[in-house]
């Protein structure tokens, strides 16, 4: 703005600017761009001007302008959301964001040309696949691209819901369960409800129990580790019953534990290492079909002995053995003797069998000697002697 003379003042207007004139404070007309003369004898002239190619008519005189001078609103697009409904704004067939409920858009129509698509949300919360695509492509989903007012509260338009192969999610919309989501990418509008997803794997996996130091029932304690594999069969059902489905499985299966271990002595646990793993099925098996779930295996992956009770089951061990290989001993020499007794029998009775036998003991003793002189024959050396040198 300068001056020329004293009561002429000039207002210039650039390209893509709106230019309000008042008088006195009061909005008088519209300027367009250009140089603009006009006389002020009582310096009562001033302009206020907008950058247009902002897009937004963002004034708290707006809402009044609009509404009273039908100039001011041939320049504006005003668009009005209800509480029930969202917006996608384009402009020139670009997504440029989104809207919040009950948003009131006041928008430059020279900026470009614009588009405001009403997206309802009463119903199917969930976003098309065109519309979630442009969405992520042009970076809308962030709460500092939701266009809404200072007031209102932000939050990222979008809940973006991946489901892994081999899983399902359970969709609940503020607090209520809505449907079962399969493996795939979704998008479900959050600005005006709660979006909530509980996901399930439903393949087989395994849970451990480890580390559990329990009090057998003769007081010796044992550290226990315990293996399962379970499987998801109805995710609602968990859902409805149980908030933690992993924490409910861990414990079912340590108080299980506990319960086994607790009732029976060590030398009985010992004896019988299947029972705790079918003590334990016994116990969980219904207790996790329950809540949607089935278990396949259960089983002690190890037990582990205090240390003194473990040298004292060695040296048991090693009695117990000892005594095995004694017995084993005396049995062999009891039979060898007895053999020996039965073919000392069948020689004294049969002068032919002692013969063979005599020369059997002759041949095995001829094989350690160098020389052997035989004197008298060899029946003169069965009956009286052999010289070795």
């Amino acid at each position: 703005m300068t001056e020329q003379g004293k009561f002429k003042k000039v207002f210039i207007v650039a390209e893509n600017t709106v230019a309000f004139l008042y008088r006195n404070q009061q909005f008088e007309r519209v300027l367009s761009p250009g140089v603009h003369r006009l006389w002020d004898f009582t310096n009562a002239l001033t302009v206020k001007q907008f950058a247009a190619n902002s897009m937004y008519y963002s004034d708290p005189e707006s809402f009044y302008l609009i509404r009273t001078y039908p100039e001011v609103a041939e320049l504006v697009h005003v668009w009005r959301l209800g509480n029930d409904e969202l917006g996608l704004l384009y402009i020139d067939n670009q997504l440029c964001g989104v809207v919040a409920p009950g948003e009131i858009l006041h928008l430059w129509k020279s900026a470009g040309e614009f588009r405001l698509d009403r997206v309802a949300l009463g119903g199917d919360l969930e976003v098309t696949r065109t519309v979630l695509e442009e969405i992520k492509h042009r970076g809308k989903n962030e709460v500092t691209k939701l266009l809404a007012t200072k007031n209102s509260v932000k939050r990222a338009p979008v809940a973006m819901v991946e489901v892994k192969p081999q899983h399902v999610a359970l969709l609940y919309v503020d607090g209520k369960f809505m449907r079962m989501l399969t493996a795939g990418m979704y998008g479900f509008w959050q600005l005006s409800n709660k979006i909530e997803v509980k996901t399930y794997d439903l393949r087989s996996r395994n849970r451990e129990v480890s580390g559990q130091d329990i009090l057998t029932k003769d007081r010796v304690t044992v550290r226990v580790n315990l293996t399962a594999t379970v499987k998801t069969l109805d995710p609602v059902l968990a859902a409805e019953q149980v908030d933690d489905l992993d924490d409910f499985i861990y414990k079912s299966m340590q108080l299980a534990l506990r319960e086994a271990v607790g009732t029976k002595t060590l030398d009985a646990l010992l004896e019988d290492k299947l029972y705790v793993n079918q003590t334990v099925k016994e116990l969980v098996e219904q207790e996790l079909k329950s809540v949607g779930v089935s278990l396949e295996r259960v089983g002690v992956k190890d037990i582990i002995l205090p240390g003194e009770i473990k040298a004292i089951l060695n040296q048991v061990v090693e009695a117990q053995k000892a005594a095995e290989a004694n017995v084993i001993k005396r049995r062999e020499e009891t039979a060898a003797t007895r053999s020996l007794q039965n073919t000392a029998k069948m020689m004294e009775n049969n002068p032919t069998l002692l013969r063979l036998k005599e020369l059997e003991s002759l041949e095995k003793v001829s094989e350690k000697v160098a020389n052997l002189n035989v004197y008298g024959g060899v029946d003169q050396l069965l009956r009286e002697t052999v010289k070795l040198t």
